[in-house]
């Protein structure tokens, strides 16, 4: 029998809180002895006994972690601080010794301010948390910060809409590629949307440079990237059915689906799960309580507050996904995509400017003329010397893959330091350069060559039939 996801959340978050509540604050990390300072709490009393905690994190889940661990801990009190991540950035490179422990969503930030040796070295329990999906890292090798979440990347779509159209639920990135989905998906515009970097480099790395440019012009053949997507859940197109699909991130549509939406959410094998980390700072003012505050939020009983109908988030206890092979998230299952962060985050500006240049600004051509080779390909032309000409064009990379790897290539087209506080647009705003524009009128030539090569092939194939 199949269970739902909405179900089987629920039965993952029974298994944890009780075996949370069997554990108790069973040690999930400990400090390094070397970095310990129990003379700082000789005189502890309640001007101190606190934990001050970094986040950007939103209250519906923030608020149940405190709630749980003052109940764990009578006496003492979480103290949240909230920064964006390039406003939290900004505040720690000002500010010493004022912050316990740093917990969010920013893998670039907890490696930058690892490298600067901001952090004191914890110990981890790597069976019950292991370090890595597919042989990436989502935790530090050395255990200066530790995974606590994970948001899986993956395809929301719309039960009946699909049904309608007669296909099976999409599985596969490839799906989406289905001549049936013509203007029915929503893709986010990496330079545009925050999650959407992670996305478009999953394909990339999934199938790699070719094959995911190949992929991703397909599916932006079906595309419209005027959707919504997730920026207005209010006007939810997938969940009212007027779109079939959508490239998202996991928690968004679980939101919609506890909503009651008629919507399911797949992982395709080839994903990634982008951790959210915590560590503690080398000089935390209250570094006893900052340890079991990390601690609290790594054991069984805080992994369970992840599958809080509030919260919806993928815990990092492997036993809890042992546990239950039914659940569609198995991020570590074996033969996962081993995402590299650190590759995306190099080329994250040179694939968001490529992305816009290649699918974006000719986006109405492109569908069209992937229109006309799937309309041909389903008339039995498959391969025919023309269309496969055509399908060749439509497919190549922008640029070559050696190309892409070219550093300065990378630092030209790469994005400028946020502003602490700008928004999300202004950060992806390019700054202008002169070589950067110079070069994107090379790719517009090309591209549009491309194009027009292709559109001439689909010619010759109409005026002979």
């Amino acid at each position: 029998m199949r269970i739902s996801f909405k179900d089987a959340l629920r039965c993952l978050a029974g298994l944890a809180l009780a075996a949370g509540l069997a554990l108790g604050a069973t040690g999930a990390i400990a400090a390094d002895a070397a970095v310990t300072h129990p003379a700082s709490h000789a005189t502890a009393g309640a001007a101190i006994d606190k934990v001050v905690v970094l986040t950007s994190y939103p209250e519906e889940l923030t608020v149940r972690f405190q709630a749980a661990f003052e109940r764990q801990y009578p006496g003492k009190r979480v103290e949240i601080l909230w920064r964006q991540s390039a406003d939290a950035m900004a505040y720690l490179k000002r500010s010493r010794g004022e912050v316990d422990v740093y917990w969010t969503p920013a893998p670039g930030n907890f490696a930058a301010l690892r490298e600067e040796g901001r952090f004191a070295r914890l110990k981890l329990d790597h069976k019950a948390l292991p370090g890595n999906i597919g042989g990436s890292p989502i935790s530090d090798p050395e255990d200066y910060f530790a995974a606590f979440e994970l948001a899986g990347h993956g395809i929301a779509y719309n039960k009946d809409t699909v049904r309608r159209l007669g296909l099976p639920a999409p599985r596969d990135w490839a799906d989406l590629a289905h001549p049936a989905y013509a203007g029915l998906i929503q893709v986010p515009i990496p330079g545009r949307i925050g999650f959407a970097p992670v996305l478009i480099e999953t394909v990339l790395q999934g199938y790699g440079w070719e094959r995911g440019w190949a992929l991703l012009s397909e599916i932006a053949g079906n595309a419209d990237f005027g959707g919504s997507g997730d920026n207005t859940p209010a006007a939810d197109e997938v969940a009212s059915g007027r779109k079939a699909a959508r490239m998202t991130i996991d928690f968004f549509a679980a939101t919609a689906i506890a909503n009651g939406a008629p919507m399911g959410f797949a992982y395709p094998r080839k994903t990634a799960y982008n951790p959210a980390q915590v560590a503690v700072f080398a000089d935390a003012p209250h570094p006893a309580n900052a340890r079991a505050f990390v601690d609290f939020v790594l054991s069984a009983q805080g992994q369970g507050l992840l599958m809080h109908p509030d919260v919806r988030r993928l815990p990092v206890r492997k036993a809890l996904y042992d546990a239950h092979p039914e659940l569609p998230a198995q991020p570590f299952a074996a033969g996962n995509l081993g995402y590299d962060g650190k590759l995306a985050r190099a080329r994250h500006g040179l694939v968001a400017a490529l992305f816009e240049s290649a699918l974006v600004r000719r986006h109405a051509e492109l569908a069209g003329l992937w229109a006309e080779v799937h309309r041909a390909e389903a008339a039995g032309l498959k391969q025919h010397p023309a269309i496969r000409a055509a399908r060749a064009l439509l497919s190549a990379p922008p640029i070559p893959e050696a190309t892409q790897a070219d550093a300065d290539l990378r630092l030209t087209f790469a994005f400028p330091e946020r502003t602490p506080g700008a928004t999300r647009e202004e950060a992806a705003a390019p700054v202008s350069n002169p070589l950067r524009d110079h070069i994107e009128v090379y790719w517009a030539a090309e591209l549009d060559a491309r194009i027009t090569a292709a559109r001439n092939a689909l010619q010759t194939v109409g005026k002979k039939g």
